[in-house]
């Protein structure tokens, strides 16, 4: 076990090649008033960009290397192991943060907790980022619910979070899991370690800059997130019957196209809806010239009872995400969720499902990410 100086904050940032956004972070992070702190940066097959920011800042961090890639998992794990500080801060390379004290302000919230999870915005400088935006204010809300409530964590945003290292070493550090952000949470859970969501603390990261490249991430994060629930889902579902009560508006919030789903489908089994239509069967059968007509009508009662669900659940969670952004200070306007909520949170949905069934149906799949 290594030891650590109390009080002490360790940051970890893993790159994969470069980033744009590296100097920026890492000169907020130099210029930080917390002055018990280390700052760690890990390289894999660093290019010429990384080389000016190892130059330019080689005196006020630690930088490690490697001239191949690695992969995000081994990267961190090695990284704590020669660290010295009692809490493990964890960012990606493409956030801005949005403290002045941010360490400070994290070494502050995480007393008397395990784990921290911190406020995430998106740069909204592409119709990209104004869409996702509605996903990390859902992200951020679901976090906001288990921290209220149950005071636990079934999942984090990997792209800035904290924890102590006491809790990192016992659930054995990151696990080799695409989705170990995910998976480092469930651990902790097992563990029965105190989560906490802070809206104090706040971090902005970038949407990916093209629909070709919202495609693989969507790809990464479906198939990590079905392999991270082929590998956990009898401990997942023990602690869902657990905490029904949060476990359910988590995924309402996460996914709000599943309510008008669901509703279609509740109602097209509905037995007065199942009367209706075996009497226009009825009629259909008894006068031929009515078929068409008998059957644009029924038609025309799915399209309109399809309708009427999306506009009442469209509604609700427009109040729902509003309140929500109100209540985290986060970003809405409801033409944006409109497009978000009928055509954008669908293809989402979709693009995840299709992730999700495909480490349960294949073992041959083709996933460019190193752990």
């Amino acid at each position: 076990m290594q030891h650590y100086v109390q009080g002490m904050a360790s940051i970890f940032i893993p790159v994969y090649e470069g980033s744009d956004l590296l100097a920026e972070l890492l000169e907020t992070l130099t210029n930080d008033t917390y002055e018990k702190k280390e700052i760690t940066v890990i390289i894999d097959n660093p290019n010429m960009k990384s080389v000016e920011v190892v130059e330019k800042y080689r005196d006020k961090v630690i930088f490690i290397l490697n001239n191949c890639r690695i992969g995000k998992v081994n990267a961190l794990n090695n990284a704590v192991k020669t660290s010295k500080g009692e809490i493990l801060v964890f960012l990606d390379s493409d956030v801005k943060i949005g403290n002045s004290s941010f360490l400070d302000d994290i070494t502050r919230e995480m007393d008397g907790f395990d784990i921290l999870d911190v406020k995430k915005g998106i740069v909204r400088d592409s119709f990209i980022a104004r869409m996702v935006n509605y996903e990390y204010l859902s992200f951020n809300f679901a976090n906001y619910l288990h921290s209220k409530i149950v005071k636990r964590c079934f999942g984090i945003n990997g792209a800035a979070f904290a924890i102590k290292r006491e809790t990192f070493e016992e659930v054995e550090g990151f696990s080799k899991e695409v989705s170990e952000d995910l998976d480092i949470a469930v651990k902790t859970l097992l563990k029965n370690k105190k989560f906490k969501y802070t809206e104090k603390v706040e971090v902005y990261t970038r949407a990916p800059s093209s629909w070709r490249r919202w495609l693989s991430q969507r790809k990464r994060w479906g198939i990590g997130a079905g392999l991270w629930l082929k590998h956990r889902w009898r401990k997942l579902l023990k602690y869902a019957k657990k905490y029904p009560h949060v476990i359910v508006p988590s995924i309402l919030i996460l996914f709000p196209t599943l309510i008008p789903m669901l509703l279609n489908l509740v109602l097209s089994n509905f037995l007065g809806y199942k009367i209706l239509d075996l009497a226009l069967m009825l009629l259909a059968t008894k006068f031929n010239f009515l078929i068409p007509l008998l059957f644009s009508i029924s038609m025309v009662m799915v399209l309109i009872t399809s309708i009427l669900n999306f506009f009442v659940s469209f509604l609700i969670f427009s109040l729902l995400f509003y309140a929500a952004s109100k209540k985290l200070k986060l970003h809405f306007n409801i033409l944006e969720f409109l497009i978000y909520y009928f055509f954008y949170q669908p293809l989402a949905f979709f693009m995840l499902i299709v992730g999700l069934i495909t480490p349960f149906l294949y073992s041959n799949y083709n996933l460019d990410w190193k752990i």
